[in-house]
């Protein structure tokens, strides 16, 4: 393996090195970055560039050449309303219902998943024994693919699940979770905010642990509550990361899709309905593909978070304005600066009743943890309710995958898995289900069923079989049981859901798309960061500019490019389009310009080629972020569903999110079969954590995410 990958560098390097020989040390920037602008250029760029132009061109075919001229009719389809509060007034209804959803969801999901994710930092961020343990629980859920996430909590949320069955021992009736349009928004929001809190925890966590501990000392000394020292020094000094979370939270809450598509379909009727959901929907799901209309539908959601984007980089920067010179600038007023300015006057009223609400909720809070008892009474009370919460359901789903058929539809349900006891009575080539049963004398009996017939169950003796069938009414019968994990479920499922081939299939997308992702972006990033070449800050920039813009704003361009190219149904197809990130460029640069100037003189004194630097002083230095790097690599890929199931439309070419997908589609009343693949789904991924977990916190603090 080390000759491989030493005759892999020297290819590289004697390749470099006659390139280098034509464009000197400066120009070898070019070299490092294109690759990466090669992909970006094709796979983000144009399409965004296509979009727009496609926004104006009508009918359901595909091609450009095939679409007329129609203006922006699309455009005043979307908008064409009486009011658009009320969207049976407008001509595209489902738009509005869409964008109404999306604007209640991002609200209220950002507001929850702020509290409760800074809540748990600042736990998190206290003394407290097996911090590690309880980081890694609270950050598993972020790990399962969306699709697991739906199927878990559909399965405790269905009619006869946990939820209902804790909601009828306490005297309540079943509810309808998923079937009410209230409800279902809800229950939406949470199992957002379960799947993804963990990793926004991670980074106020990150904030948290760079304030300066003697600024508390210090207001300890002076007499400051815990909730003063929160307020005047917590709060303050963490403004900044909380305000990139925010901005973070609310990007990945515009962009929701996987989840819902799976956990409610969009429904009940249009309850929960997403922007994203309608583009797929009027673009691939719709027999009329009007990808016109999505493709305007997407122009207006990148318009939204290009504004969005913006705003975080004002607030975070980009890492090039201290290279640019020296000397001290004033900062022109801004149109943006102005706004928020403004706003800030205006929300001054609710601002200050918020804060004296606050300080109300901040002194209870402060009575309640002024004792170190109370204070640890709370903080592990909290922390092991949070483990409850973010592994039970987990923890549920593994339990359920080991049960029958015949366990799963009880109700209310049992945690562990039973099992019926079968015999062997001679005289019959199959075991015969095993039953404690109250004879007519009021006496009881383990008889095996022979079969059952109307009300009554025909039975035998098991051990003397030849002594005739006793007839005994149903309920006067109960299984004998015992619990006991069995693998049925996990063979039956493997033999029905082509479970081989989409892990090969996910494998191979997930290993291909990281080993190019870490190689094309840190090649682009050690350019960006170690050299200084014309076209640097336009290339960042451009970069930067798109760093919040998702796939699905661009879905139907880069479907037509796919196609051009040949690459559906080809598993390259989803490799490539992929590797080209701008996060992995920017959390790579990030780190990469901490690395010290210095290593790379004296590298080129000694005689090291750029390329010879880049794999063997910059490679292993930037390790950590690499790191980093690799584990959201491949969770993204891994967990990535959208993109595959547009480009795959052949069987044999899913993923196993997509195959799990359609496998609970054709089989919805087959629990046990679809709790045992899901399972199967998510094990990979989770191995995968249990090696890396360790460099997640640490990475996300050192590569600027914080």
């Amino acid at each position: 393996m080390n000759q491989v990958l030493e005759s892999f560098v020297n290819l590289f390097d004697g390749l470099f090195n006659r390139i280098q020989s034509f464009t000197g040390i400066s120009g070898m920037a070019y070299i490092f970055v294109a690759p990466n602008m090669l992909v970006f250029s094709i796979f983000i760029l144009f399409p965004m560039l296509f979009n727009f132009v496609y926004t104006f061109t009508g009918s359901d075919k595909l091609f450009l050449y095939q679409r007329p001229y129609v203006g922006a009719q699309n455009l005043e389809r979307l908008f064409d309303c009486g009011d658009f509060l009320r969207p049976a007034t407008c001509d595209e209804d489902l738009f509005a219902s869409a964008v109404l959803n999306t604007a209640g969801f991002v609200i209220t999901q950002v507001a929850v998943m702020i509290a409760v994710s800074l809540l748990t930092a600042v736990v998190l961020n206290g003394k407290i024994r097996a911090r590690g343990f309880f980081r890694s629980v609270y950050f598993y859920p972020v790990l399962l693919s969306p699709i697991v996430v739906a199927l878990i909590w559909r399965w405790m949320l269905q009619e006869n699940g946990l939820f209902n069955a804790v909601i009828v021992s306490l005297g309540g009736e079943k509810m309808r979770f998923l079937t009410d349009r209230n409800w279902a928004r809800f229950w939406v929001v949470m199992v957002s905010v379960w799947s993804l809190m963990g990793f926004y925890t991670l980074i106020l966590l990150a904030g948290l642990q760079a304030i300066p501990a003697d600024l508390y000392e210090a207001a300890a000394i002076d007499g400051a509550s815990s909730w003063r020292a929160f307020r005047s020094i917590t709060l303050p000094l963490l403004a900044p990361t909380m305000l990139v979370v925010i901005v973070l939270s609310t990007i990945r809450a515009v962009q929701i899709f996987d989840v819902v598509f799976a956990f409610t379909g969009g429904g009940p009727g249009s309850a929960t309905l997403y922007i994203v959901h309608y583009i797929y929907n009027n673009g691939f799901a719709s027999p009329f593909r009007e990808y016109g209309l999505a493709a305007a539908t997407s122009l207006v959601m990148a318009a939204v978070l290009i504004v969005l984007t913006i705003v975080q980089i004002r607030v975070q920067g980009t890492g090039l304005e201290a290279e640019t010179d020296d000397k001290p600038k004033t900062a022109p007023p801004s149109s943006v600066s102005s706004l928020l300015a403004s706003l800030a006057r205006a929300l001054a009223p609710l601002f200050v009743l918020l804060q004296a609400l606050l300080d109300a909720v901040g002194n209870a809070l402060g009575w309640l943890f002024s004792t170190v008892r109370r204070r640890a009474f709370f903080t592990y009370g909290y922390l092991l309710l949070g483990v409850a919460v973010m592994f039970g359901p987990v923890l549920w789903l593994v339990m359920s995958s080991f049960k029958s058929s015949g366990d799963i539809q009880r109700f209310p349900p049992r945690f562990l898995p039973y099992h019926q006891e079968l015999v062997a009575v001679a005289g019959y080539d199959e075991p015969l289900p095993l039953y404690n049963v109250r004879l007519e004398d009021g006496s009881s009996a383990q008889l095996a069923q022979r079969r059952r017939v109307g009300l009554e169950a025909q039975m035998l003796d098991p051990a003397d079989p030849d002594a005739g069938v006793i007839r005994v009414k149903l309920g006067d019968r109960e299984p004998v049981e015992s619990v006991r994990f069995s693998l049925d479920n996990y063979r039956r499922g493997v033999e029905s859901f082509n479970f081989w081939r989409y892990l090969a299939n996910s494998v191979t997308v997930t290993a291909a798309a990281t080993i190019l992702t870490l190689f094309v972006n840190s090649m682009a990033a050690f350019a960006l960061s170690k050299y200084r070449f014309r076209g640097r800050s336009v290339i960042f920039m451009l970069i930067i500019s798109t760093l919040m813009v998702p796939l699905s704003v661009i879905l139907v361009p880069a479907f037509l490019l796919i196609t051009a190219l040949g690459w559906n149904n080809q598993l390259i197809g989803i490799i490539i389009p992929t590797i080209g990130t701008p996060t992995g460029v920017f959390l790579l640069r990030q780190y990469m310009l901490t690395i010290p100037d210095e290593l790379l003189d004296s590298a080129r004194i000694d005689g090291a080629s750029e390329w010879r630097i880049y794999w063997q002083v910059i490679l292993p230095l930037a390790a950590p972020a690499l790191a980093v790097l690799a584990i959201f690599s491949t969770i993204w890929r891994w967990n990535d569903f959208l993109w595959p199931k547009i480009v795959m439309t052949r069987d044999e070419m899913f993923t196993l999110q997509v195959g799990l997908e359609t496998f609970q589609g054709d089989l919805t009343l087959q629990w046990d079969l679809i709790l045992a693949m899901t399972v199967l789904t998510a094990l990979p991924i989770t191995f995968v954590f249990g090696f890396l977990q360790k460099y997640i916190t640490t990475g996300i603090a050192t590569t600027g995410m914080k």
